[in-house]
Protein backbone atom coordinates (compact mmCIF):
# COMPACT_ATOMS: atom_id res chain seq x y z
CA UNK A 1 0.00 0.00 0.00
CA UNK A 2 2.75 2.52 1.25
CA UNK A 3 4.52 1.74 -2.14
CA UNK A 4 1.41 2.18 -3.82
CA UNK A 5 1.21 5.89 -2.41
CA UNK A 6 4.75 6.72 -3.02
CA UNK A 7 4.66 5.71 -6.90
CA UNK A 8 1.32 8.02 -7.25
CA UNK A 9 2.84 11.26 -5.17
CA UNK A 10 6.26 10.69 -7.84
CA UNK A 11 3.51 10.23 -10.70
CA UNK A 12 2.16 13.20 -9.26
CA UNK A 13 5.67 15.12 -9.13
CA UNK A 14 6.93 14.00 -12.61
CA UNK A 15 3.50 15.29 -14.55
CA UNK A 16 4.22 18.84 -12.44
CA UNK A 17 7.34 18.64 -13.23
CA UNK A 18 6.61 18.12 -17.49
CA UNK A 19 4.36 20.74 -17.29
CA UNK A 20 6.92 23.44 -15.49
CA UNK A 21 9.10 22.52 -18.14
CA UNK A 22 7.05 22.94 -20.33
CA UNK A 23 5.49 26.10 -19.19
CA UNK A 24 9.05 27.71 -18.89
CA UNK A 25 10.05 26.57 -22.46
CA UNK A 26 6.67 28.10 -23.91
CA UNK A 27 7.95 31.24 -22.03
CA UNK A 28 11.07 31.43 -23.37
CA UNK A 29 9.84 30.76 -26.99
CA UNK A 30 7.25 33.44 -26.56
CA UNK A 31 10.48 35.56 -25.09
CA UNK A 32 13.29 34.63 -27.94
CA UNK A 33 15.22 33.24 -25.13
CA UNK A 34 17.29 30.23 -25.29
CA UNK A 35 14.54 27.27 -24.97
CA UNK A 36 16.61 24.75 -24.22
CA UNK A 37 18.77 26.48 -22.08
CA UNK A 38 15.71 27.70 -19.52
CA UNK A 39 13.94 24.06 -20.16
CA UNK A 40 17.49 22.32 -18.67
CA UNK A 41 17.33 25.00 -15.86
CA UNK A 42 13.81 24.56 -14.88
CA UNK A 43 13.88 20.61 -14.98
CA UNK A 44 17.19 20.61 -12.23
CA UNK A 45 15.32 23.68 -10.96
CA UNK A 46 12.41 21.21 -9.83
CA UNK A 47 14.71 17.90 -9.32
CA UNK A 48 16.69 20.04 -6.44
CA UNK A 49 13.29 20.91 -4.65
CA UNK A 50 12.95 16.91 -3.64
CA UNK A 51 16.53 15.75 -4.30
CA UNK A 52 18.58 18.58 -2.75
CA UNK A 53 20.18 16.21 -0.94
CA UNK A 54 21.30 13.22 -3.49
CA UNK A 55 24.46 14.76 -5.01
CA UNK A 56 26.28 16.40 -2.18
CA UNK A 57 25.24 13.48 0.57
CA UNK A 58 27.18 11.40 -2.41
CA UNK A 59 29.89 13.30 -2.99
CA UNK A 60 30.43 13.82 0.79
CA UNK A 61 30.04 10.06 1.47
CA UNK A 62 32.74 9.63 -1.17
CA UNK A 63 35.03 11.82 0.24
CA UNK A 64 34.81 10.32 3.51
CA UNK A 65 35.43 6.49 2.35
CA UNK A 66 38.68 7.95 0.92
CA UNK A 67 40.13 10.20 3.28
CA UNK A 68 38.54 9.24 6.93
CA UNK A 69 37.43 5.53 6.60
CA UNK A 70 40.06 2.97 7.36
CA UNK A 71 42.03 0.65 9.73
CA UNK A 72 44.55 0.99 12.15
CA UNK A 73 46.61 -1.49 14.07
CA UNK A 74 48.57 0.54 16.79
CA UNK A 75 49.66 -2.49 18.67
CA UNK A 76 49.34 -6.65 18.79
CA UNK A 77 47.98 -8.39 21.51
CA UNK A 78 51.77 -9.76 21.39
CA UNK A 79 53.00 -6.76 21.70
CA UNK A 80 50.91 -5.77 24.65
CA UNK A 81 51.69 -9.07 26.21
CA UNK A 82 55.53 -8.29 25.51
CA UNK A 83 55.12 -5.07 27.62
CA UNK A 84 52.88 -6.26 30.24
CA UNK A 85 54.15 -9.52 31.07
CA UNK A 86 52.10 -11.51 33.09
CA UNK A 87 49.31 -9.65 33.00
CA UNK A 88 47.13 -11.70 30.61
CA UNK A 89 47.43 -14.16 32.24
CA UNK A 90 45.33 -13.01 35.03
CA UNK A 91 42.54 -11.59 32.98
CA UNK A 92 38.80 -12.92 32.84
CA UNK A 93 36.19 -12.78 30.15
CA UNK A 94 32.66 -14.10 29.44
CA UNK A 95 30.67 -13.89 26.31
CA UNK A 96 28.26 -11.45 27.50
CA UNK A 97 29.99 -8.89 28.23
CA UNK A 98 28.54 -5.63 30.78
CA UNK A 99 27.83 -2.64 27.99
CA UNK A 100 27.75 0.96 29.07
CA UNK A 101 26.81 3.99 27.55
CA UNK A 102 28.54 7.44 27.73
CA UNK A 103 27.44 11.13 27.76
CA UNK A 104 28.96 11.78 24.39
CA UNK A 105 27.05 9.09 22.40
CA UNK A 106 29.55 7.09 22.96
CA UNK A 107 28.47 2.97 23.72
CA UNK A 108 30.45 0.13 24.50
CA UNK A 109 31.71 -3.57 25.86
CA UNK A 110 33.72 -4.13 28.68
CA UNK A 111 35.39 -7.52 27.00
CA UNK A 112 37.87 -7.83 30.25
CA UNK A 113 39.79 -6.03 33.31
CA UNK A 114 41.89 -4.55 30.73
CA UNK A 115 39.96 -3.87 27.68
CA UNK A 116 36.99 -2.19 26.90
CA UNK A 117 35.24 -2.00 23.25
CA UNK A 118 34.36 1.48 21.68
CA UNK A 119 31.77 2.73 19.36
CA UNK A 120 30.92 5.94 18.48
CA UNK A 121 29.01 7.85 15.86
CA UNK A 122 30.48 11.25 13.91
CA UNK A 123 27.58 13.16 12.42
CA UNK A 124 29.33 15.00 10.03
CA UNK A 125 26.98 18.01 8.44
CA UNK A 126 23.62 18.95 7.79
CA UNK A 127 23.51 15.83 5.45
CA UNK A 128 22.58 12.24 6.34
CA UNK A 129 26.36 10.96 6.38
CA UNK A 130 27.69 9.56 9.18
CA UNK A 131 31.34 8.19 10.86
CA UNK A 132 31.27 4.95 13.03
CA UNK A 133 34.75 4.73 14.85
CA UNK A 134 35.61 1.38 16.61
CA UNK A 135 38.53 0.97 18.82
CA UNK A 136 40.21 -1.18 21.38
CA UNK A 137 41.21 0.64 24.00
CA UNK A 138 43.34 -0.04 27.35
CA UNK A 139 41.46 1.27 30.57
CA UNK A 140 44.51 1.32 32.37
CA UNK A 141 46.87 3.51 30.05
CA UNK A 142 44.03 4.88 27.79
CA UNK A 143 46.09 3.48 24.75
CA UNK A 144 43.71 2.77 21.36
CA UNK A 145 44.97 -0.73 20.57
CA UNK A 146 42.94 -0.98 17.45
CA UNK A 147 40.84 1.24 15.56
CA UNK A 148 38.38 1.07 12.46
CA UNK A 149 36.58 4.13 10.98
CA UNK A 150 33.59 3.10 8.71
CA UNK A 151 31.31 5.27 6.60
CA UNK A 152 27.22 4.81 6.79
CA UNK A 153 24.71 7.44 4.48
CA UNK A 154 20.86 7.89 4.29
CA UNK A 155 18.24 9.34 7.17
CA UNK A 156 16.87 7.19 10.36
CA UNK A 157 14.15 7.90 12.17
CA UNK A 158 11.08 7.73 9.58
CA UNK A 159 12.62 9.55 7.19
CA UNK A 160 14.58 6.53 5.33
CA UNK A 161 11.19 6.06 3.53
CA UNK A 162 10.62 9.59 2.44
CA UNK A 163 14.40 10.02 1.39
CA UNK A 164 15.37 6.86 0.39
CA UNK A 165 17.63 7.88 -2.32
CA UNK A 166 20.20 9.31 0.15
CA UNK A 167 20.52 6.21 1.65
CA UNK A 168 24.11 4.32 0.24
CA UNK A 169 25.62 0.86 1.62
CA UNK A 170 28.19 1.44 4.86
CA UNK A 171 31.59 1.43 3.80
CA UNK A 172 33.10 -0.91 6.85
CA UNK A 173 36.53 -1.26 5.92
CA UNK A 174 38.57 -4.41 7.26
CA UNK A 175 35.90 -6.22 8.80
CA UNK A 176 37.83 -9.73 9.30
CA UNK A 177 40.79 -8.12 10.49
CA UNK A 178 38.74 -6.09 13.09
CA UNK A 179 36.84 -8.79 14.15
CA UNK A 180 40.28 -10.96 14.93
CA UNK A 181 41.97 -8.29 17.13
CA UNK A 182 38.99 -7.20 19.11
CA UNK A 183 38.35 -10.96 19.63
CA UNK A 184 42.28 -11.52 20.63
CA UNK A 185 42.30 -8.48 22.93
CA UNK A 186 38.31 -9.56 24.55
CA UNK A 187 39.43 -13.02 25.02
CA UNK A 188 42.93 -12.28 27.20
CA UNK A 189 43.15 -14.76 29.90
CA UNK A 190 40.74 -17.30 31.10
CA UNK A 191 36.68 -17.91 30.26
CA UNK A 192 34.34 -17.57 33.32
CA UNK A 193 30.66 -18.32 33.22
Amino acid sequence: MIGLMFLLVFGIYLVVTAWVVKFTAGWARRTRRGVKKWGIAAAFFMYLLVFWDHIPTLLLYKYYCASKAGFWVYKTPEQWKKENPGVAETLTWKSNSPQYDKSDGTRGLRVNERFVWEEKEIDTSILPVTLYEESVIDVKTGEIMVKRVSVGAGYTGGMELLRFWTKLDPFIPSIKEFGYYQKAFAEMGREIQ
